[in-house]
């Protein structure tokens, strides 16, 4: 089949054809192994010859270098590119990093070339990456230096996801070897405890130093070392180029002593060796020395201080002198000799395997010389003094007020163990009435509200004791009013239209003493106090009921309040102090507040209170204060009863050598 083209058409082609230009251009590449891709196609690795063609001006090849750790890199021919080779020179990749730097500015170089002539805080830079012969990535290192910090490292790599870096730079640190003469020295830096030297090196690891980054001065740090029996040592470290060894050495301890006597020019031996004495009577040494034992502790002096005159005799003192953080001066105060002994004899109580026995004891106290409250103290008055070598024992005052009634003790055991109930005027201005004849053992007597009778304990009705009624005005006849094989003391009696009798019973049963009420001549019993109880008094209202309990895990007595019109109300402990022994409660006449003894064992100086010696207290019930001593002469003051008018309070004491009954303000 024969075409035939239009003419038209024929001289289209004709020129589209008679136009075209060829090339051959053979294409290679830098690095030489890269990927060609000549107008979309890959080609493989140059060096390639390739033809192009080209219709116009207008046509244009595309030829494009691709190689790992290079960027690509393309080159666009047309026709008017005449040479017939083509060489594509790749460049590496490259990608911005920023470094920041922290907590101060730094110099900062990379792969050795600083790349900052001052520090800086921040620094950005354009780096090269591409691959080494083995395909691998090559990496940057930057390096970050500043005075008195440890230089930092950072690798960069193409890998990296971020470019931003942040640098933290830290101190220098060294590791601290640190020894003492003598070891054993307790060693601390900059306040921190490290710990105590030994035979081997004391180690501290990586201790931060630090660098004035203005000055690029070192700040100094403080080793200080302490051993009982030598002064501390403090030794300053620094960097110092790197050390690491120190070495602290301590100096045993040493003091000169002044000793000031109270009264002055008393003798001071220490040690056996008599201290001289300047002209003022102050006992000296100059030097002395307190070195460690093996334990470490320092040593400790004994001396002992001694004064007596013609006239007078101080207590010696034993005392101890020690480093006692590097004191000087000391002031001894001797304590003049200003006691008497006095014997006391008291009725003793204890449960046997027969039940409650009651037998005599005599003990030494201690009654002070000076039977005053001292200077500024309150006001006391002798009401009766005892012949030495008698003991009065519990005492009660009239409700009028006008008489005291008390019991004297006789007898060194059992069989000849009596008393005798006495009464004397309040005022102290007449002699001893004698209530009772002395032929039986008569305890802890009290008057009834009216004052017309007095209760009391008595064994006269038997072997042991009951409780018993006789008349005030010497009328004949003593009542019974408890029954039972029990011994009873410390009646108490209300001043209800039937009176009720309060009081303390000694049950063979119980180990403890107990606390029983009834109606006077009624045989009903009610126990008062199931975990025990001594020393029952009913209140002015008769509405409450105080007495003493012991205490079983101290061993001491406390005061209690029980309520008599609650039946369901427990005791109330009113003094709560484990601690102390307190007992012999008694109430004010308006039943406000209680008087009471607590004996401590121990001088609060600061108060200027002396306790040891049992001493009167009052406690005001209305919750109007704290408890208040009424006596602090340091003898033996107890058995307190109040006056009516609340004004004083009559007490037993042994104040001045003897036993007797005293009188003492409290307004």
């Amino acid at each position: 089949m024969r075409f035939e083209i239009p003419v038209t058409a024929a001289l289209f082609l004709f020129l589209l054809t008679g136009c075209a230009t060829n090339r051959t251009i053979t294409i290679s590449t830098r690095p030489d192994d890269a990927i060609l891709n000549i107008d979309g196609a890959d080609r493989g690795h140059g060096p390639i010859t390739e033809q192009f063609s080209f219709n116009n001006d207008t046509d244009i090849h595309f030829v494009t270098a691709k190689r790992l750790g290079f960027k690509d890199e393309t080159k666009n021919i047309t026709r008017d590119y005449t040479s017939d080779t083509l060489e594509i020179e790749m460049k590496p990749q490259t990608r911005k990093i920023n470094l920041t730097i922290f907590p101060v500015k730094a110099n900062v170089s990379i792969d050795g070339i600083p790349i900052t002539v001052e520090p800086v805080s921040t620094i950005s830079r354009e780096l090269t990456f591409t691959v080494d012969s083995k395909e691998a990535w090559t990496v940057h290192t930057a390096t970050i230096e500043r005075f008195g910090f440890q230089t930092q490292t950072k690798t960069i790599a193409w890998t990296d996801r971020d470019p931003d870096y942040t640098i933290n730079l830290d101190r220098l640190r060294k590791d601290l070897s640190i020894t003492s003469t003598p070891i054993g020295a307790n060693v601390y830096l900059d306040g921190q405890f490290l710990g105590t030297t030994a035979s081997m090196p004391l180690r501290d690891p990586g201790r931060e130093f630090y660098a004035d980054p203005d000055t690029n001065q070192w700040a100094t740090r403080t080793l200080h070392a302490t051993k009982p029996g030598y002064d501390p040592k403090d030794l300053p470290i620094s960097w110092d180029n790197g050390k690491t060894d120190y070495e602290v050495e301590l100096l045993p301890k040493t003091k000169s002593i002044r000793i000031v006597t109270d009264p002055p020019g008393a003798i001071v031996t220490l040690e056996g060796k008599a201290l001289p004495q300047d002209s003022a009577g102050t006992s000296y040494i100059e030097k002395l020395e307190f070195p460690p034992d093996e334990k470490g502790q320092l040593r400790n002096f004994s001396g002992i201080v001694k004064k007596k005159t013609a006239d007078s005799e101080w207590e010696p003192l034993s005392f101890s002198l020690g480093w006692d953080d590097g004191k000087t001066e000391y002031q001894i105060k001797l304590t003049e000799i200003l006691t008497r002994p006095v014997a006391l004899l008291e009725p003793v109580w204890e449960h046997t395997d027969a039940g409650w026995e009651v037998s005599p004891r005599e003990r030494t106290t201690l009654g002070r010389k000076d039977v005053t409250e001292g200077p500024g103290g309150r006001v006391i008055q002798l009401i009766t003094h005892l012949e030495k070598g008698v003991s009065v024992d519990s005492l009660d005052l009239s409700p009028d007020g006008t008489q005291v009634l008390y019991t004297v003790l006789s007898g060194k055991d059992r069989a000849s163990f009596r008393s005798r109930m006495e009464m004397v005027h309040a005022d102290g201005t007449s002699g001893v009435e004698f209530v009772s004849d002395g032929k039986s053992l008569d305890l802890t007597p009290s008057f009834f509200p009216g004052g017309d009778q007095i209760a009391f304990a008595s064994d006269r009705f038997g072997r042991k004791l009951s409780i018993c009624t006789m008349a005030t005005n010497g009328a004949p006849g003593v009542r019974k009013i408890t029954s039972g094989d029990n011994n009873d003391l410390w009646p108490s009696i209300d001043s209800e239209p039937t009176p009720r009798l309060f009081y303390q019973s000694m049950v063979d049963t119980h180990s403890e003493p107990r606390i029983y009420a009834s109606q006077i001549g009624a045989a009903i019993l009610d126990d008062l106090t199931q975990a025990g109880g001594m020393q029952p008094r009913i209140s002015p209202r008769d509405d409450a009921l105080i007495n003493c309990a012991l205490n079983d895990n101290t061993g001491k007595r406390e005061i209690f309040r029980l309520s008599l019109t609650d039946k369901a109300a427990v005791p109330e402990n009113l003094t709560n102090t484990p601690d102390d022994d307190e007992y012999d409660a008694a109430w004010s006449k308006d039943g406000s507040k209680i008087a009471y003894v607590r004996e401590r064992g121990s001088t609060d100086e600061k108060a200027g209170l002396t306790f040891g010696n049992p001493s009167i207290w009052i406690l005001d019930l209305t919750g109007a204060g704290k408890p208040v001593q009424i006596t602090s002469n340091g003898s033996v003051d107890d058995h307190p009863v109040w006056d009516p008018s609340g004004n004083s309070i009559y007490f037993r004491s042994n104040r001045g050598g003897g036993w007797g009954i005293w009188k003492i303000a409290v307004r």
